[in-house]
């Protein structure tokens, strides 16, 4: 009985797949640390002056933020929101290393204040954030009563001013422009490329591994097709043999 030949992937071809199929891992991979790292690559605030949540005595005359890194001198923006609805904006804003200062006008009366910055960190992505602070100003003096020349006493007195308290809530600052997140529309670009890259390359290896395993069966019956199961068994039949 003749043998029934059995198809074997080739070893060239097992490795193939396996290569492509590591490519494809290590290419996943990549795009994973390249969406993470945006994130926890931009600079952060480290102080600012006033401090968040500080209380004052006058109204001071810049803002100062400290970053991590140096941030790029363009696209840099302080805007301010105290009591009332009082807006304003630094001015004449330098960037001194990591050190960013904003002067502010003088005319600012006491209350609290908003600060809404924003700046372009050092990797190119924008990065916004705010903090408040309070001036709290010197009471205004109350006025004494006075009283009259004449003999009868005057029954009505003078009250003093009431003094006004600011505002337990001031209005949200303006949104100032590019709001910087984990997730710029840069990264989510690169991040869609690499996805469809990965997807790319996994269509490959499966067409690749359908193809070697037809490519098996057309070997396999193109053997069987080739191969007598008669020959060997014959007997040799010579005319000119004498018994």
């Amino acid at each position: 009985m003749p043998a029934v030949p059995v198809a074997l992937a080739r070893p060239g071809s097992r490795r193939l797949v396996r290569l492509i199929t590591a490519f494809a891992a290590v290419l996943t991979f990549a795009a994973l640390l390249l969406v993470a790292g945006p994130a926890s690559a931009h600079d952060q605030l480290l102080s600012s002056d006033p401090k968040d949540g500080a209380k004052l005595d006058e109204q001071p005359t810049s803002i100062g933020l400290t970053f991590s890194a140096a941030p790029l001198d363009t696209g840099i923006e302080v805007a301010l929101v105290g009591p009332d609805g009082t807006t304003a904006k630094g001015y004449d804003i330098q960037v001194d290393d990591k050190v960013v200062t904003a002067q502010l006008p003088e005319d600012l009366p006491a209350g609290k204040y908003d600060v809404a910055w924003h700046v372009v960190s050092s990797d190119g992505h924008p990065i916004d954030g705010e903090f408040t602070y309070v001036v709290e100003g010197e009471p205004e003096p109350t006025e004494e009563p006075t009283t009259g020349a004449s003999d009868e006493p005057e029954m009505s007195t003078q009250e003093a001013a009431p003094v006004e308290e600011p505002a337990d809530e001031a209005s949200t600052p303006t949104e100032l422009a590019g709001a910087g997140d984990g997730s710029s529309p840069s990264g989510l670009a690169v991040a869609g490329g690499i996805l469809a890259a990965v997807l790319v390359v996994l269509g490959v290896v499966v067409m690749m591994r359908r193809k070697i395993l037809e490519n098996d069966r057309l070997r396999q019956a193109n053997e069987r097709g080739s191969e007598d199961p008669d020959a060997g068994e014959r007997p040799n039949e010579n005319p000119d043999t004498k018994g």
